[in-house]
């Protein structure tokens, strides 16, 4: 115990003499990644405080624009910056005793500094209308690297002016359905951003959330105003001509398998006046999925997931404040599961609530707060929790937690963050009832981290 306390002693003394350096010592370095080279703009243009991946105004309009502002990679005097960027991220986790959604424990490396993942970025203008941003990246299964595909969006925009307005059309392919989004409530790009990858989640998430890496699209937006958003897409399992958007992830143990092509929209309005910017939207997805991904035949079954969403944010000068929310409704249709024996019922639902804020002073710290709940229907065949007995103590989803982060931007091309996410119900269960002396709170984990990019 006594090198224990002494080790994580040594880490937080670390962390702490990191965040001391980063007030005393701010390099100018140069914008980064890629886009931020493409732009000749600092990450606070983009990003608020620099912290990624918040977006402003002017970080939003860039994306929609499709990743054209700024110079073309070449000219006839040759290349004019380096499109590539690294994305990394270190850290160390603390748990109690944390179990995943059946109650079995998880194997963490509680107080071990580890290394979780590295990234090479692709982001580029490639025409004038016409942009990409790409990840691929090795990451920590714990234990064992893996190589995979990232995030994966290709824009091609035009601008048309009727009468006095302005109309941006764009055309997008994406692998991940609500990775185009340019808001931070949607699931792609939701607080937390990060979490440690040896903790738990939830043990249900709508499957509209669930199919990054795994899917390939094409669809088609406008942009109205830059206030009036309306945008289809069609999603289909990300293999064939879109396996080059799904390197690494394997339908044979797991990964969704979509039959057809399903259609995803989202529609918001959104207001700047002054210092603030208001939205509110909607946006959803209907999914068919092949209950065997590694025998993509037969029924499927039927995802349907609407989602409301709304985000307020105050840009001062020196304080800004950010205010999220996110709801989805989705109705569970079992055609598939439901005659394998599978689930328990032929329909069932699910439903999250996910809200936050964040406060970010200058281009340095953020701090954040947020919540979130899930519950559902009572589904044995995918939630069945049983005593030593055999007795079952729950067979729903429903959980409940928080989320508290401090971030701090030493540099532009370094963020150091220590979160803690707290459970007050986990899989149905609220107190130490489980006869196995679990309770939610066994879940909670303190994560220190530091994410850089270059």
């Amino acid at each position: 115990m006594q090198k224990s306390a002494q080790r994580y002693a040594a880490i937080l003394i670390n962390i702490l003499l990191s965040v001391v350096i980063g007030n005393v010592i701010q390099p100018n370095a140069q914008a980064l990644p890629s886009f931020a080279r493409q732009t000749g703009q600092r990450c606070a243009a983009c990003h608020i405080g620099g912290n990624w991946p918040q977006l402003t105004p002017w970080g939003r309009f860039f994306k929609l624009a499709g990743y054209t502002a700024g110079k073309s990679l070449v000219d006839k005097e040759g290349f004019n910056y380096v499109p590539f960027g690294v994305l990394g991220q270190v850290g160390v986790n603390w748990a109690a005793q944390p179990n995943d959604a059946q109650g079995n424990p998880v194997v963490t490396q509680n107080g071990l500094p580890e290394a979780y993942g590295f990234t090479a970025e692709l982001g580029t203008k490639i025409t004038n209308f016409a942009g990409i941003f790409a990840e691929y990246g090795v990451s920590n299964g714990f234990p064992g690297w893996k190589g995979a595909s990232g995030p994966i969006d290709i824009r091609a925009t035009h601008f048309f002016h009727p009468g006095n307005s302005e109309l941006l059309v764009g055309i997008d392919s994406n692998n991940d359905p609500t990775l185009q989004d340019v808001w931070n409530t949607v699931p792609s790009w939701g607080f937390p951003f990060y979490g440690a990858p040896q903790a738990p989640g939830a043990p249900a998430s709508p499957m509209i959330a669930s199919l990054a890496q795994e899917t390939g699209s094409i669809g088609a937006y406008a942009l109205f105003d830059r206030q009036f958003y309306v945008e289809l897409s069609m999603y289909r399992v990300g293999n064939g001509f879109f396996r080059f958007m799904n390197a690494g992830t394997s339908y044979q143990s797991g990964a969704q398998y979509l039959k057809g092509f399903n259609p995803y929209w989202r529609a918001y309005w959104t207001k700047e006046h002054a210092a603030n910017v208001f939205m509110v939207g909607t946006f959803g997805m209907r999914s068919k999925v092949y209950p065997d991904s590694g025998t993509p035949s037969g029924p499927t079954d039927l995802f349907t997931d609407t989602g409301f969403d709304a985000q307020y944010q105050h840009l001062g000068d020196t304080r800004k404040f950010t205010l999220r929310s996110s709801y989805i409704y989705e109705k569970q249709t079992w055609s598939g599961s439901y005659p394998l024996g599978n689930v328990s019922n032929p329909i069932d639902n699910l439903k999250t609530l996910n809200v936050n804020g964040a406060y970010t002073v200058g281009d340095g710290w953020t701090f954040t707060g947020g919540a979130f709940f899930s519950n559902g229907s009572a589904e044995s065949g995918l939630y069945s929790i049983s005593d030593p007995n055999g007795n079952q103590l729950t067979a729903k989803p429903n959980t409940a937690g928080y989320v508290l982060e401090v971030d701090r931007t030493l540099t532009q091309n370094i963020l150091a963050s220590v979160q803690y996410t707290g459970f007050t119900k986990f899989n149905g269960l609220t107190s130490n009832i489980d006869g196995l002396g679990r309770k939610p709170s066994d879940n909670n984990t303190l994560w220190i981290s530091l994410f850089f990019a270059f």
